[in-house]
């Protein structure tokens, strides 16, 4: 038997923020996650950095953060960045821009909600879906929905959408007025959830907290408090 002390568990959270000082949703999926799972090791890393330290720490899953800038004003080392994300095996999830990017990568256009001009340098001033939503399960059986009800509330807070599910994808839950909710890459564990897991709703619903914990434990095999 190995007397080598076991490694923490490990989850990269990838700040897709332009400016990297933006961390307030990174903080807070970075502080419901470790309520999670015991002894979670959950680092912060900004976009740039994602590739060479998913690469040197393996951790057992990469969750993609949400942003507050639109994908136009990103420079041109994002697109890079992209392809990384297109080439993940491991378990990966993107909350709200974190899912936005991950449909990006996978060739789907990004665009507003509702019928307004597409932002180019900043969201300020355009129509926001920022409020508790309902959002129906297609009742397809997946680790990362199991054990939840055909209907839930999560909370939104996004300009943008994504416009037609990515190549590659199935879709996993819609919504109103956004309509892809929740997908899922066919072969592998991609993730993708527009609304934000880590947020309480004003309605008390645990359907956050339980997409998130089935995430860490069914999809990444992490041992839940």
């Amino acid at each position: 038997m190995s007397d080598r002390p076991r490694r923490a568990p490990r989850v990269v959270i990838v700040n897709i923020n332009l400016d990297p000082r933006m961390l307030d949703g990174c903080h807070d999926i970075q502080r419901v996650t470790r309520e999670l799972v015991p002894g979670l090791d959950a680092p912060i890393h900004p976009w740039p950095e994602a590739p060479d330290v998913v690469r040197r720490l393996r951790p057992d899953a990469v969750i993609l953060g949400p942003n507050e800038t639109p994908f136009p004003a990103y420079p041109a080392a994002f697109d890079a960045f992209l392809g990384w994300v297109r080439r993940r095996r491991g378990p990966t999830l993107g909350i709200c821009g974190g899912h936005q990017a991950l449909a990006l990568a996978h060739g789907a256009p990004i665009a507003p909600v509702h019928r307004v001009p597409a932002a180019t340098t900043s969201y300020a001033g355009m129509p926001k879906v920022k409020a508790d939503v309902r959002v129906r399960l297609l009742g397809d059986p997946d680790p990362f929905t199991a054990d939840l009800p055909d209907e839930i509330t999560l909370v939104a807070s996004h300009v943008d959408e994504v416009k037609t599910l990515p190549r590659g994808f199935r879709l996993l839950a819609l919504g109103d007025p956004c309509h892809i909710q929740m997908i899922r890459a066919d072969n592998r564990p991609l993730y993708g959830l527009q609304c934000h897991p880590e947020r309480d709703c004003a309605v008390p619903d645990p359907a956050g907290r339980r997409l998130l914990a089935n995430f860490l434990s069914r999809v990444a095999g992490l041992p839940l408090a």
